[in-house]
């Protein structure tokens, strides 16, 4: 079938299969990622397209957009494509080898919850907060917009807040009844950069801002003051431990400012979360292994002196009970005894694997 519209049969039978992600490249075939596994389509039910069907079915899927991209002029972009009554996407075109690609997320079309994302008790605690940053976590795929938007809306329904969100692009939508409403802005669309949109929610009268991927200087200062100033802050930054995510934030820093940064970030902070997406044992999709660091006056200490951070992660550990803090390689544990993910898969993933094995008893 060698027309454009052919995008949209294949995003049917992604939305079928329940896969996360369609990948198209010229002169490759088709490929989608189900369960976190990436599955080949045969060619014979789709011959691999040629460059010019790809181009072809990307501008099938902006055939709505006005004004209406130019692809000469870019190297890659960034929308919305909607299925009419079936599913949203969020797609990704780009260049590679002077041809066009493009990945296409299935985006859910509603929010789950803490217990159908399997997600341990204290992360409804951290979204109780009312003030301090919260930091999350994770490769890019590893379910974080998820999680921010199950904590977001459980406080919505729970809460009459006002909570502004900035996204790149929007991915869920909150429903208008619940006791909270939250105001979404999208980046490009709405506001033209983090930094700004940051700026203007200071004057928005928020409860909570969810502050999108801090990874520059100025949405690292912007977001803590935000959350010095006495509003809850959820932002993003891209790193595979808690330990990762602090040195992500005080890298983003010049040398003569990190000893103050660190002082900001000490008092601020009130807990980092990190992600991995795990395939489940029994096949039946993916579950989530989360490491979680709270700070209390321990890990404040810690986090002071750069030269104990190493020591943070016993902290952790040690504060599981008392505070809900976990390791990667404790919670990776609790799934392997709870029959959720298999040892071979949890050792794979865990961040100390001799210690890991040792204490699963299969040194």
């Amino acid at each position: 079938m060698a027309q454009a519209s052919l995008i949209d049969d294949l995003l049917l039978a992604a939305h079928r299969h329940q896969a996360s992600d369609l990948i198209l490249k010229a002169g490759d075939r088709v490929r989608m990622r189900i369960h976190g596994r990436v599955i080949t389509v045969s060619p014979d039910k789709v011959p691999p397209p040629e460059a010019a069907l790809v181009r072809a079915m990307i501008e099938h899927t902006l055939r709505a957009r006005t004004p209406k991209p130019d692809l000469d002029a870019l190297h890659h972009l960034d929308y919305h494509y909607s299925l009419a009554n079936v599913a949203h996407f969020r797609m990704h075109a780009f260049r590679t080898d002077g041809r066009w690609g493009l990945v296409a997320r299935l985006l859910p079309q509603r929010i789950p919850s803490f217990e159908e994302l399997h997600l341990p008790p204290v992360i409804r605690q951290i979204a109780e907060y009312r003030y301090g940053l919260v930091l999350m976590a994770g490769a890019t795929g590893s379910g974080k917009s998820t999680t921010m938007a199950a904590m977001l809306n459980h406080v919505i329904q729970t809460r009459p807040v006002h909570a502004v969100t900035l996204e790149d692009p929007i991915e869920y939508r909150y429903e208008v009844h619940h006791k909270g409403t939250v105001t979404q802005r999208e980046i490009g669309v709405d506001t033209p950069s983090y930094e700004q949109g940051l700026m203007d929610a200071l004057r928005e009268a928020p409860d909570i801002i969810v502050a999108g991927e801090a990874r520059s200087r100025e949405v690292l200062q912007l977001a803590l003051t935000a959350a010095e100033t006495g509003h809850f802050v959820m932002a993003t930054v891209h790193a595979t431990t808690a330990i990762g995510a602090l040195q992500r934030v005080m890298n983003a820093f010049a040398l003569d400012e990190q000893d103050a940064i660190r002082e900001r970030l000490a008092d601020a902070l009130r807990a980092v979360m990190v992600q991995k997406l795990l395939p489940r044992k029994d096949g039946k999709g993916r579950i989530v292994a989360v490491e979680v660091m709270i700070k209390n006056s321990v890990i404040k200490h810690f986090i002071l002196d750069p030269n104990r951070w190493r020591e943070i992660p016993r902290a952790m550990e040690e504060g599981r009970t008392l505070y809900g803090s976990q390791t990667f390689d404790q919670h990776l544990q609790e799934l392997v005894e709870q029959g959720l993910v298999d040892y071979e898969e949890a050792l794979a993933n865990a961040v100390f694997p001799e210690d890991f094995a040792m204490r699963m008893g299969r040194e």
